[in-house]
């Protein structure tokens, strides 16, 4: 398994078969370059444009696309190439052999659209599992305290997520994480040299890729 980071939370999840899955692609990924990271399916968290962004599903076109029913809704009349299914909190599905389960985040107070579903995946693919938190401002979700994991994927931004010492002890309270990914800084890129101080110097391994 291969994992490549793109701007704010976007990620790109590639298997040892060559498989690959995209998360988050947003606006922060300007429309003209995402050519560069074509993928097979891509997988949105909620429907906030820095983390689903129709010009880019539309560049990137991948064959299937995973979404909740608001993302599926902003889509409307677009024509899009691509097979569509709708996700809920609770749900797992199987994507070419990469496991998502997916569960619910609280996005907190500051966010000036409210999304009806905002999710967190776990995510297991090639023997490896990885926690994907979105745009998480309190801890909400799925108990993660006897949860071991690969990569634990994490928003340190503060204002719509948590900020550095959030994260911290949120991370803390897992049973085991292998390394952390800061996440969802890209506006604040102190927080993530903040977050990696405070992280390693706890004895927590960050890989910032």
């Amino acid at each position: 398994m291969k994992i490549q980071k793109l701007e704010q939370s976007g990620f790109i999840i590639e298997t040892d078969a060559g498989y690959k899955l995209g998360i988050d692609i947003g606006a922060f990924s300007p429309a003209e370059n995402v050519h560069e990271h074509m993928v097979d399916a891509m997988l949105s968290s909620h429907l906030h444009g820095d983390h689903f962004a129709i010009p880019q599903v539309k560049k990137i076109a991948p064959k299937k696309l995973y979404l909740n029913r608001e993302c599926i809704e902003l889509l409307g009349e677009e024509e899009i190439d691509t097979e569509i299914t709708e996700v809920k909190v609770g749900e797992t599905i199987d994507i070419q052999g990469i496991k998502i389960s997916f569960f619910d985040v609280d996005h907190g107070p500051n966010a000036t659209l409210r999304p009806l579903e905002n999710f967190g995946f776990l995510i297991e693919v090639d023997a490896k599992k990885i926690y994907f938190a979105g745009d998480m401002y309190y801890p909400s979700g799925m108990d993660v305290v006897d949860l071991e994991v690969d990569l634990a994927l994490i928003p340190v931004g503060g204002h719509y997520t948590f900020g550095p010492e959030e994260a911290l002890a949120f991370v803390s309270t897992f049973r085991h994480i292998c390394a952390i990914v800061p996440m969802h800084y890209d506006k604040t890129p102190d927080t993530k040299e903040v977050f990696v101080k405070l992280a390693t110097e706890k004895g927590f391994a960050v890989d910032v890729l």
